[in-house]
């Protein structure tokens, strides 16, 4: 196989793989573009002709980017060409929280699966994709299950549809349409979807299972960019984290970073895990590496708390200002990092917004952690009765998540295993 076609064929993988791997429940991704040049690599072949000159990963993106938005532009009824610059606007937003490629990439996608319906089922992919991103997760299963109904029982819609119905929280539906998947362990992205699947409904184990087997896949693959690469690992690192199990989720995580080592996801995932071991000092450490790229709430939260524990009172509030700035930049009705924070540390003022946005969400995402929000926000405002019939509806999936147990215990539930 040609140089060439190499390259050609590794940026069509990048742009089908992000489809997959950026989920709603997820985080904002962010990689450093200023920093990437560590490891260089070969510009992209639709692009120049065979150079030596080495590019970054970003800088092959952002110039394969204006190469197939030259050609959509040049072509009105060219639908692969759209879903070509979709799905890249759409890997970097993921990359440097932009609204406008978020935005751009949603225009390319509907206008793709407009020009061509049939047979064009990675359109239909993106495009939910791109709806959860921005929260649009009731608009995100009408797209799954119109991609379903053009190509039914295809492994990739029926995890795509699932996960959107983990996010509203129609979980017997989830089951359905994760259960009709026939899975043959190598396809990666549909083992991350179905891990979810089963660390919401309490099989840990097997949620772990599934991370490691699509790790195995991942790692042997040279032609995945280095933050996909380390998602992989971030999400196992992330789970472990949840389960309170700090020396597994530390190895995970230590394991992403050294694929990319300056990937805010796991920056800020570390920043957490040494929050929860009470090492201060290194949780502000992590967490201003992640914040320097992007300012994510969640982190932001993290040092604020971090710097509270060292009794740096003016620190912790500044750092608590810009998460809430940035909280109310997110899409969405809340970030629910941001008001867990602001129930445990804000206002009683602070508290009652934080209660009346989680209610308002939880008229259409019904999944667990949104009732776990009302109900630890019922709690902090006064309203035991109310906080445990919540709470009842948070564990009802036996979710093994730490914080789900604690604020269960906190609030008089109790939480059974599956």
């Amino acid at each position: 196989m040609s140089h060439r076609t190499q390259l050609s064929r590794r940026w069509m993988t990048v742009i089908a793989g992000f489809l997959v791997v950026a989920v709603a429940i997820v985080v904002v991704t962010v990689v450093n573009d200023r920093t990437a040049s560590r490891s260089p690599v070969v510009r992209s072949a639709p692009l120049v002709e065979f150079s030596t000159v080495a590019a970054t990963d970003a800088d092959i993106r952002d110039r394969n980017i204006d190469f197939y938005a030259a050609r959509a532009a040049s072509d009105p009824a060219s639908s692969s060409d759209r879903l070509a610059v979709a799905g890249l606007l759409f890997a970097r937003s993921r990359t440097n929280g932009s609204v406008a490629d978020l935005a751009r990439a949603e225009a390319l996608a509907r206008e793709s699966v407009a020009l061509r319906t049939q047979r064009n089922g990675q359109a239909f992919e993106l495009l939910a994709s791109v709806l959860m991103a921005r929260h649009a997760f009731a608009e995100a299963r009408a797209v799954a299950l119109r991609a379903d109904s053009l190509e039914p029982a295809n492994p990739s819609h029926l995890a795509l549809l699932g996960e959107t119905e983990l996010e509203l929280g129609d979980y017997a539906s989830a089951a359905t349409h994760f259960g009709a998947i026939y899975y043959d362990r190598q396809q990666f992205t549909i083992g991350a979807r179905l891990a979810r699947w089963y660390e919401v409904t309490g099989r840990a184990d097997m949620a772990r299972l599934f991370l490691k087997n699509a790790i195995t896949h991942v790692d042997e693959r040279d032609d995945l960019p280095r933050e996909q690469i380390a998602w992989f690992h971030y999400r196992l690192g992330e789970l472990e984290l949840r389960l309170g199990n700090f020396t597994a989720a530390d190895s995970a995580l230590q394991d992403g970073l050294r694929r990319n080592p300056d990937d805010v996801r796991v920056l800020g995932a570390l920043s957490r895990l040494a929050l929860a071991r009470s090492d201060w000092s290194r949780a502000i450490e992590y967490g201003d590496r992640a914040t320097g790229v992007q300012l994510d709430p969640t982190t932001l939260g993290a040092v604020s708390r971090a710097y509270a524990a060292q009794g740096d009172t003016a620190q912790a509030t500044a750092y608590a200002r810009a998460m809430s700035v940035s909280a109310l930049k997110q899409p969405g009705v809340i970030h629910r990092a941001w008001g867990l924070f602001l129930l445990d540390h804000g206002t009683p003022s602070e508290r009652a917004e934080v209660l009346a946005r989680a209610k308002r969400e939880l008229r259409d995402r019904k999944d667990v952690y949104g009732h776990d929000l009302v109900a630890w926000a019922l709690y902090r405002t006064g309203h035991g009765d109310e906080a445990r019939r919540e709470m009842a509806m948070a564990v009802s999936q036996h979710t093994q998540d730490q914080m789900l147990v604690a604020h269960a215990a906190a609030i008089g539930v109790g939480v059974l295993p599956r």
